[in-house]
């Protein structure tokens, strides 16, 4: 077994000088990186306080966005469409669609028939003749 002297060591010694000095530079910022990380910190803080907020926020508006619809629009089944949106607020948002659609329709009032007139005529006089006959 020959023993052959190594000439390579020198620069290995200069490689390992240079890469060392290469990573002292790239972590120049790694000095002033305490602003950097205090910054990061507000801002994360700020993030997972304000994000909850802004969204339940944004949430319950949405949710409340049919009531407010059928306000304006004066529609005659207001409260109604306002007890949707509230239920719709604790079940997820399951009837918010229906709530939505409901303020956008406003009912239509369909005249009744003169057949439709005399069979409710018909029904209260025959009504007030037997709670009349009952009183006396």
């Amino acid at each position: 077994m020959k023993l052959t002297p190594r000439s390579s060591e020198p620069h290995r010694g200069l490689q390992r000088s240079l890469t060392l000095l290469l990573l002292c530079l790239m972590a120049k910022g790694a000095w002033a990186s305490s602003f950097s990380d205090s910054l990061a910190d507000v801002i994360s803080w700020v993030a997972i306080i304000l994000i909850p907020i802004v969204g339940l926020i944004v949430y319950w508006q949405i949710h409340y966005l049919p009531s407010k619809i059928a306000e304006k629009r004066q529609h005659p089944q207001k409260e109604a469409i306002h007890a949707m949106c509230m239920v719709s607020r604790f079940s997820g948002g399951l009837f918010w669609p229906i709530a939505f659609v409901w303020a956008h329709l406003r009912p239509t009032i369909v005249p009744l028939s003169k057949e439709q007139v005399e069979a409710i005529a018909q029904a209260q006089k025959s009504s007030s003749g037997t709670d009349s006959g009952v009183k006396e």
